[in-house]
């Protein structure tokens, strides 16, 4: 009896492979019939679609074939106009002479993996090494992308490069948007945290596994190895948890740690290899790190599924205890928030504080948590407040002026603490405890303002001493512009306070630059005006439009502003007449004036004052552009119509903050009543010819915890600071080079106990009116300001010598002396002034090294529009080797000197300040 005789073992073929193969032998045997019949000693197997398309445009159906007889069926049955492509794995011998005679070559067509692959990548030849990988040949034919493999422009196809692409594939790098070339320790963590990425790999060939877990090894070192350990063991969907853990675990060295460690390594099949782990901890932080932080939601998602699949880990391996420290694990960053909360509950400004807080920020997590971690600097900048001597008010001009420049921060850091946090008991007693403590200084600063009203609302506008009020501000702000025939936006943002404010100026600073519109030729600031009296919209509101002290409704406010002088055509948009229809974010006829560069534009915007009657959705403190109904596309119309912006209010506002309802039957509104009782606490008494009102008096709410109606969101009509400050803020696009005359860039405004790290005197006061142009301007402590002696609004006039801080002028001169400056500013393409040069570095160490790029310019006698220039200049002159003497943050609009380097990088030495 004849032993039958096995099939050898044949080679599986893709349909991308096969299609390259059967090209190729038609192109090289071209003689013949057209549609042959072609025999592949192959796998008998074709899952795939039957009918290939050649590039000719020609047909081949594919057929697998498992016997001879099956062979033989094929060859005697008619066919269509297509070539006819037989896979078997039937030795040429077995299949006959009369098979043979009818079929392609009359030979059965073997298919070398390597002619193929090598075809495939455009190459001639494969190197030794490749070779030597047997099991490679079969995977990179199996492995073919659609496409085929990329063309080389070597005649070599080498190991590495083979490798690489087979690898790609076979973890499916393209699905992520990846290629070849992005094939790295952090692609193969990606790879593994794919549903069902790793148990497709346990799906291919043994030999195949192992060939690429050698070469993953060989390519990516000891991270690798220990993903791959991972893999073997069954773990390696928990590759970038346990990576987080072992983070943790391994920056660590405690008992509990060593222990944790020992369970671990289990996991890992019993690597044994410190260094390993360590590397492939390091990488999974990273990776994780870019997803948490991802702008992709779903990559975002899959970090946040990491986290949580993380601290599932922790507990599996009672690891809790050993993470605390962790900088990218949850509970590292619940430790943190414990460390903070603590910090803050001693309400000391200390180091220990503030490296509670930068360390909560550091913190992976941060970024997510922003909301809380946001609410958490405003509580460290109230406690550092809170350790600042703080002198009352002087005069209404002083108060007011404070409100803006300090006291409104406070109220801004305020309303966010009140906010609080959701989960965190300790953070929850510390904001508690802080607000109240802020909130009562705040109402000893608010009772000291209203006897300095009280005083001032008394003697009449003949004793003023040229304090902005409401009703000049057309007169001295926008007048002027008109009568220089510049375009105008007048944007009155009805109930903004000093604290919207704050946030509004920083978020137009990324667009636009702030001006002092009553600078003259001085030091420029935001100015606060002081609001008619009571503080209603239709007291002064109205008095704004007006230009004088006036009562009245909507339309009284049209008419009083039409009559006025502020320039033929003048228009003025209230709620109704602004809005536009559907698919329009303002009116037509709003859209035509401001298309008229000769007509000042009037636009009221009542979202802010609304918001006190009706509250706000949502419980996060702050204002920003987008929660001003259109004031950003209105700011943008302004901008490509050059118009200059000038941003106020009509009054501000106190918030609801637990306060309590004082029953007032002649209450004429939350926060003033008129009858002629006499003021009780929480009171004052105003009278005069500020007060628009019957007899000229009102007794009107200092006090922001107590009111006089049933609760609202926030109240206004009152005398608090937060009441009476109406905030003025001016602006200019950068490229505008003709600023108005008189117009001075606005220094930062931040407070010094805003930032860590930075002393923190007491806010200066208000100078006296009448100062001498020679007199040093207070930095420290206000001056003694004797009866109501107020600001004046500024004539231009010559700005006074400057005369630098002691000790800043040697560095400067000791700078600009040295061989190193001399050669770089020799180097610089747009040759500066030296002087300019000198006024700048003067400019930043008077500052403490941070100010306004726009400032920056202004001191150094450069124009706002060409600050950029200016400071890149600059950084090409001191920043040698690239190291970062001045750089720029804020996203650009500040810059900031590193004095200590500036020192050790020009070789001054620490005798010379």
């Amino acid at each position: 009896m004849t032993q039958a005789v096995a099939p050898s073992q044949a080679l599986r073929i893709n349909p991308v492979a096969l299609r390259q193969k059967v090209t190729q032998q038609l192109d090289r045997h071209r003689n013949g019939d057209p549609y042959p019949v072609m025999v592949f000693r192959a796998e008998p197997t074709w899952p795939h679609d039957p009918m290939v398309l050649l590039p000719d445009a020609r047909k081949a159906r594919v057929v697998p074939c498992v016997s001879p007889l099956a062979v033989w069926e094929h060859l005697v049955v008619d066919r269509d106009d297509e070539v006819l492509v037989l896979l078997t794995d039937i030795p040429e011998s077995r299949l006959g002479q009369g098979v043979r005679s009818r079929i392609f070559r009359q030979q059965v067509i073997t298919v070398e993996p390597w002619d193929l692959v090598v075809d495939a990548f455009g190459a001639q030849v494969p190197d030794s090494a490749l070779e030597r990988e047997s099991w490679a040949g079969e995977a990179l034919l199996d492995a073919m992308p659609p496409a085929g493999w990329p063309k080389l422009s070597t005649r070599v196809l080498t190991r590495d490069v083979a490798l690489r692409h087979l690898a790609a594939v076979r973890l499916g790098l393209e699905r992520r948007g990846e290629s070849a070339d992005d094939l790295d320790v952090s692609a193969l963590l990606r790879w593994s945290a794919e549903p069902g990425a790793v148990e497709a790999f346990g799906l291919l060939r043994p030999v195949e596994q192992d060939g690429l877990r050698r070469w993953l090894v060989e390519q990516f070192g000891r991270p690798a190895r220990a993903l791959i350990a991972l893999v073997t063991a069954g773990h390696g969907a928990d590759a970038l948890p346990l990576g987080l853990v072992c983070d943790a675990v391994w920056t660590t060295s405690t008992p509990d740690a060593v222990r944790v460690q020992g369970r671990i390594d289990q996991y890992f099949g019993h690597l044994d290899d410190d260094a390993a782990v360590r590397g492939f901890a390091d990488a999974a932080v990273q990776v994780v790190a870019g997803m948490v932080t991802a702008r992709e939601s779903s990559a975002h998602r899959q970090g946040q599924a990491v986290l949580h699949r993380a601290e599932e880990l922790l507990l599996q391996f009672g690891a809790v205890g050993s993470a605390g420290h962790s900088a990218v694990l949850r509970t590292g960053f619940t430790r943190r928030v414990d460390d903070a909360a603590r910090a803050l509950l001693a309400g000391v400004a200390d180091p220990a504080l503030d490296a509670a807080v930068d360390s909560l920020s550091g913190h992976l997590l941060a970024e997510s948590e922003a909301g809380r971690i946001h609410r958490i600097r405003m509580a460290q900048r109230l406690v550092r407040w809170l350790g600042v001597e703080v002198s009352p008010p002087a005069s209404v001009a002083d108060g007011v002026q404070r409100q803006i420049a300090e006291w409104g921060w406070v109220d801004l850091a305020l309303h966010h603490v009140w906010a609080g946090d959701d989960v965190h008991p300790g953070l929850q007693q510390a904001f508690r405890e802080i607000h109240e403590r802020g909130q009562q200084r705040r109402r000893k600063l608010d009772g000291a303002f209203a006897e300095r009203l009280a005083a001032w609302a008394t003697a009449g506008p003949g004793n003023d001493g040229g304090l902005l009020t409401i009703e000049n501000v057309l007169p001295a702000v926008v007048d002027p512009l008109i009568r220089a025939q510049r375009s105008v936006l007048l944007v009155v943002l009805d109930g903004m306070s000093a604290a919207v404010a704050v946030e509004l100026a920083d978020e137009l600073s990324q667009q636009w630059i702030e001006y002092d519109p009553l600078g003259g030729r001085g030091t420029g600031r935001r100015r606060g005006v002081v609001a008619a009296l009571p503080t209603l919209t239709a007291v002064s509101r109205t008095s704004l439009f007006a230009g004088a002290l006036r009562g009245g409704d909507q339309a009284n406010e049209k008419r009083m502003f039409d009559e006025g002088r502020w320039g033929q055509g003048a228009r003025i948009f209230h709620k109704g007449p602004a809005r536009g229809g559907a698919g329009e974010a303002f009116s037509e006829g709003l859209r035509t004036a401001m298309a008229d560069p000769a007509q000042l534009v009037a636009v009221v915007i009542n979202t802010v004052d609304e918001s006190l009657s009706h509250g706000r959705e949502g419980d996060e403190a702050g204002w920003q552009i987008k929660d001003l109904g259109f004031l950003r596309s209105l700011l943008d119309l302004a901008g490509s119509s050059g118009r200059a912006v000038i941003i106020t209010s009509d009054h501000g506002h106190v918030l609801e903050r637990g306060g309590e309802q004082v029953k007032a039957p002649d209450a004429a509104s939350a926060r003033h009543r008129t009858g002629p009782g006499p003021a009780g606490p929480g009171e004052v008494e105003l009278s005069g010819p500020r007060v628009v009102a019957e007899g000229k008096r009102i007794i009107a709410l200092w006090d922001p915890l107590r009111r006089y109606r049933p609760t609202r969101a926030g109240y206004h009509g009152g005398a608090s600071l937060g009441e009476v400050t109406v905030p003025l803020l001016a602006y200019l696009l950068p490229n505008v080079t003709d600023v108005p005359t008189g117009w001075v860039p606005v220094e930062e405004q931040r407070p010094e106990w805003w930032e860590a790290g930075v002393p923190t005197p007491a806010a200066p006061a208000v100078a006296p009116a009448k100062t001498s142009p020679s007199t040093p301007k207070p930095r420290r402590k206000p001056p003694v300001v004797t009866g109501d002696a107020l600001f004046d609004v500024p004539e231009q006039m010559p700005a006074p010598a400057a005369e630098p801080a002691t000790g800043d002028g040697d560095l400067v001169a000791a700078l600009l002396a040295t061989e190193l400056f001399q050669a770089q500013h020799g180097l610089t393409p747009r040759k500066v002034d030296q002087k300019k040069i000198e006024a700048a570095m003067r400019a930043l160490l008077e500052a403490k090294g941070v100010l306004s790029a726009t400032v920056l310019a202004q001191r150094a006698g450069e124009l706002p529009a060409r600050a950029g220039g200016f400071v890149i200049t600059l950084q090409r002159i001191f920043n040698v080797d690239n190291y970062p003497v001045l750089s720029l943050i804020d996203d650009g609009r500040t810059v900031r000197l590193d004095v200590p380097l500036l020192r050790t990088q020009f070789g001054l030495s620490d005798g010379v300040s």
